[in-house]
């Protein structure tokens, strides 16, 4: 299971894959603010894959988890401390209250989550998985992370070079550090 931000939502609906990244991780959960990023918002801001999310949501490809008011509180403290949106701040509370890992394509949100002793993935990271449990070819791969930059998920050039790098050694090759 995983605690999903809403880039991942979004830019995995927008390449048809958000049943895939499901798959992966066999559960997905998230927060009230992040559901109503990626639908609410979405919609009023008539975003692509939006129909995609709600149905989703709908299915219970991905459930939304509510805080208790200690974890809201603890959300609050964690975002003043921080200097982090509280949506986000939710997000690592709802993590650590599974502890689970927290899926995400921001960097401030995945240091807070390994400051707290989570595990973080990129929202590549489970392409990465993919490859190292060979349920995805290096040829898939590197086209679902073609598709998910196109479709607007920000990846720097370095990055992405480092990531076809690891596809393209994932073959035959068990020890893939993600």
């Amino acid at each position: 299971m995983a605690v999903v931000d809403a880039s991942p939502i979004i830019y995995y609906s927008r390449i048809g894959e958000l049943y895939w990244l499901v798959g992966i991780y066999r559960s997905l959960k998230t927060t009230e603010a992040i559901f109503r990023e990626t639908v609410d918002d979405a919609r009023e801001l008539n975003k692509p894959g939006v129909s995609a999310i709600e149905m989703a949501f709908s299915k219970g490809w991905i459930s939304i988890s509510e805080l208790s008011d200690d974890e809201q509180d603890s959300a609050r403290d964690i975002a003043i401390s921080e200097g982090i949106e509280l949506e986000d701040a939710e997000l690592i509370a709802l993590a650590i209250r599974e502890n689970d890992i927290a899926v995400t394509n921001d960097r401030l949100l995945r240091l807070v989550a390994l400051a707290h002793s989570l595990k973080a993935h990129w929202a590549t990271t489970p392409i990465l998985i993919a490859c190292r449990e060979n349920t995805l070819t290096i040829s898939q791969a590197k086209s679902m992370i073609n598709r998910l930059v196109e479709a607007g998920l920000r990846v720097k050039p370095q990055t992405l070079v480092a990531i076809y790098t690891v596809i393209e050694s994932a073959k035959g090759d068990t020890a893939i550090h993600i």
